[in-house]
């Protein structure tokens, strides 16, 4: 059985040029802030964003504002369970049955788990939880 936790992530926007990711993560490894998950991508021309899953929320947000970012904090849901076939699927199954639109959902599997962050609009966050066991 998959095991959730509702967790917060930092937002920020980010030039779309190269380097720009890794002049963050350098911060972060300076500053010591382990990271539990992380990903970003390019939105558009001129435009792209980056979020973080931080051990310590606040030692991040402190490293995002030094860096010259606005992190911006949202919650998700934070998934776990074993690689194995359906798994995802009936995670999202739940959600759906409780009517709930995933609005943003990343995940991979390694090592024999599986892991997803899962994101919904803000009034769905408490029936999010419960259809998650969050």
């Amino acid at each position: 059985m998959a095991t959730a936790k509702k967790i917060d992530v930092l937002t920020v926007s980010l030039d779309p040029k190269p380097g720009a990711l890794a002049k963050v993560l350098t911060a972060f490894r300076e500053a010591k802030v382990n990271l539990n998950a992380s990903w970003a991508y390019q939105m558009g021309p001129g435009e792209a964003q980056a979020h973080f899953f931080a051990a310590d929320l606040d030692r991040a947000k402190q490293v995002l504002t030094k860096e010259g970012k606005s992190p911006k904090t949202e919650p998700a849901f934070w998934v776990e369970d074993t690689d194995q076939l359906g798994n995802y699927q009936n995670v999202l199954q739940r959600l759906a049955q409780a009517g709930i639109n995933v609005e943003a959902t990343d995940a991979f599997a390694l090592g024999g788990k599986f892991a997803t962050v899962i994101f919904v609009a803000q009034n769905d966050v408490p029936k999010a939880a419960k259809a998650l066991g969050a």
